[in-house]
């Protein structure tokens, strides 16, 4: 089942791609989140990620949801490559030809400051794969 944040996710990028002349596109990247929390995801052409991944409520010291794509427990997201195929994504945008996926978990989040993150490259869990790794995968990445 998607998250509603998901769907309007996907929607919206669907919509836009309709309006701007349908440049060619694929969902085939799945990303699964098998544990149970919610976990934030970042995806890097770059062996590194250099925005701030999400914005920290210094009041309630907890995460804004909104600002960053997540993943609820025990559910999945497929990814669009925008204006090409994944394997046009990969091979000729992607530093080294390789894709870089980041995932944060929440006390992550909470734990450090955002400018941290970037500058100590802080994150739970990476994920780096060239096109033949993906495919094998069937272009679906677990985190357990």
């Amino acid at each position: 089942m998607k998250t509603i944040n998901n769907n309007l996710t996907t929607v919206t990028i669907a919509a836009l791609l309709f309006i701007t002349g349908c440049d060619p596109y694929d969902m085939k990247l799945k990303i699964v989140n098998q544990t149970d929390e919610t976990i934030f995801i970042d995806i890097s052409k770059a062996k590194s990620f250099k925005s701030y991944p999400v914005v920290i409520d210094e009041i309630k010291k907890d995460t804004i949801w909104n600002y960053m794509t997540w993943i609820k427990s025990k559910d999945s997201l497929e990814v669009p490559a925008i204006g090409n195929s994944w394997e046009g994504v990969i091979n000729k945008q992607s530093e080294d030809s390789t894709l870089t996926i980041f995932i944060f978990d929440r006390e992550l989040l909470k734990s450090v400051p955002p400018d941290s993150l970037v500058s100590k490259q802080l994150y739970t869990k990476k994920f780096a794969y060239k096109v033949k790794d993906l495919e094998k995968l069937n272009w679906r990445v677990e985190y357990k």
